[in-house]
């Protein structure tokens, strides 16, 4: 874990900074919003807060994720040979923040790409974010990591991919259900209503279950999360090629999905058993 605490640090900072950035925007959408009369009730701005840190925030994943492997190696340069401070990688990640919001404008359609980033004081928030991510950075790599970093890291990534699942299927129905080939204004009122009600419910469930795993490292959380992908994979190749459906590769994610989570829920049983031998 000596090596891999790094890059599982940088997931974590970057999770941490997508979530402290992305609600800028939000906020300013909102506000934008309420000045044009047209204010949105309380259900409506959580939902624009929730779906941009989930569709936004996996776009901005990416980017933190490559903006900070590159300052923070550069930050551990300087900070091991040159000059040793304690807020190396924190105003790396601040630096860097504000120069990548920078270029993304500047090398794309001239205009700002987060709404939150159009004001003097977006741009000083969106940095300050960056700032906190490097902090957290050093934190995390400031002493040894055990197994369980690894799998908490992993199981927040898993749980993060499985937020946007969830939102759709509770906030807009329609536009998941055309993902699973549902025309869903053609559906009777009771199809809609069990379609809402047991896609929810699986989609909300194992991502509840993959938060608990992560709390508790528990294997039975991220096999019951698990297990659901895994199963939802093999009866769908058994509808496509026992029952005749069409075919569809969704059977692929589902495998991926479900195989995700088992395997952290294997590693700490292997761990378990072996600190106890």
């Amino acid at each position: 874990m000596k090596i891999a605490k790094y890059p599982l640090a940088t997931f974590c900072a970057a999770l941490l900074t997508v979530a402290l950035t992305t609600p800028i925007s939000s906020f300013t959408n909102i506000v934008w919003l309420s000045s044009m009369n047209a204010p949105l009730g309380f259900f409506s701005g959580l939902e624009i807060i929730l779906f941009d840190f989930q569709r936004l925030g996996i776009l901005l994943y990416g980017i933190i994720i490559i903006e900070f492997a590159i300052a923070f190696s550069f930050a551990g340069i300087v900070n091991k040979y040159f000059y040793k401070s304690d807020y190396a990688y924190a105003i790396a990640g601040a630096i860097v923040t504000g120069l990548t919001l920078f270029l993304i404008t500047e090398l794309t359609t001239q205009t700002e790409v987060l709404s939150g980033n159009r004001t003097l004081i977006g741009k000083i928030l969106h940095c300050l974010a960056g700032f906190v991510g490097g902090y957290f950075f050093s934190k995390l790599i400031s002493k040894d990591r055990n197994i369980s970093f690894a799998i908490r890291t992993l199981g927040v990534i898993f749980a993060y991919g499985l937020l946007g699942l969830t939102l759709n299927w509770a906030f807009q129905p329609e536009l998941a259900a055309s993902g699973f080939g549902f025309n869903f204004s053609e559906l009777s009122l009771d199809a809609k209503n069990a379609l809402i009600r047991d896609f929810n419910a699986f989609f909300l469930a194992s991502f509840v279950f993959a938060i608990l795993g992560v709390i508790t490292l528990n294997s039975a959380w991220f096999f019951s999360s698990g297990f659901l992908y895994l199963f939802a994979g093999v009866f769908n190749l058994l509808a496509i090629y026992g029952y005749e459906t069409g075919f569809n590769q969704i059977f692929i994610f589902e495998f991926i999905m479900g195989a995700w989570p088992t395997v952290l829920g294997l590693v700490i049983i292997y761990h378990n058993r072996k600190s106890l031998s």
